[in-house]
């Protein structure tokens, strides 16, 4: 990928065509995130969303790439205003993370009744990625217990153990996990 980014950056400084230009300037986007280089991912996503000619879909793309750079830094407040944009629907997979994640924060800074209200309009939107309906009912049942109602958050994470079929993407394992600590503390 370091090669490849190499590559995308000197194409996108050599092109005259637009279309060549918008090509590697989404090479060296995701070739930045492949890396793992949170740095020089929000770069290549700011070259991109400063753009012009750009499509909505590589628009997306690099919100959705520099939200979750800024989360791997800490940068919250920036990283949720990126994950807001991206997270008007749920039918893409960055789109359900990026409403789960926007839910996440808000509940990380306290606002768990703005993040309870985003859990909710979650779950109404019906999205299909499974892992990140899950990954809300857990953060409900977090809410639950926030607001000092240990009985529905127990009773969340059971209904998850007992109907979620998936068993090797981890959400299980923190179900029993949770439910485990809930028991601990009776």
């Amino acid at each position: 990928y370091e090669k490849s980014l190499e590559y995308y950056e000197r194409l996108g400084k050599n092109a005259s065509n637009a279309d060549i230009k918008r090509t590697a300037l989404g090479g060296e986007l995701r070739s930045a995130y492949q890396m793992g280089d949170a740095q020089k991912t929000i770069v290549a996503a700011d070259k991109i969303t400063n753009a012009t000619g750009i499509s909505e879909e590589l628009s997306r793309e690099a919100t959705f790439m520099r939200a979750k750079a800024n989360y791997s830094l800490n940068n919250f407040d920036v990283s949720l205003t990126d994950f807001r944009k991206v997270a008007t629907e749920v039918a893409s997979a960055e789109g359900a993370e990026s409403k789960y994640r926007v839910a996440e924060l808000l509940y990380k800074k306290d606002q768990t009744d703005e993040s309870e209200k985003i859990v909710s309009e979650f779950i109404d939107q019906n999205t299909p990625h499974q892992y990140w309906m899950a990954k809300m009912f857990i953060l409900l049942s977090d809410i639950s217990l926030r607001k000092g109602d240990r009985l529905q958050a127990k009773v969340t994470l059971e209904s998850l153990r007992d109907y979620y079929t998936i068993d090797n993407d981890g959400i299980l394992d923190e179900v029993k996990s949770k439910i485990d600590a809930l028991n601990q503390t009776n």
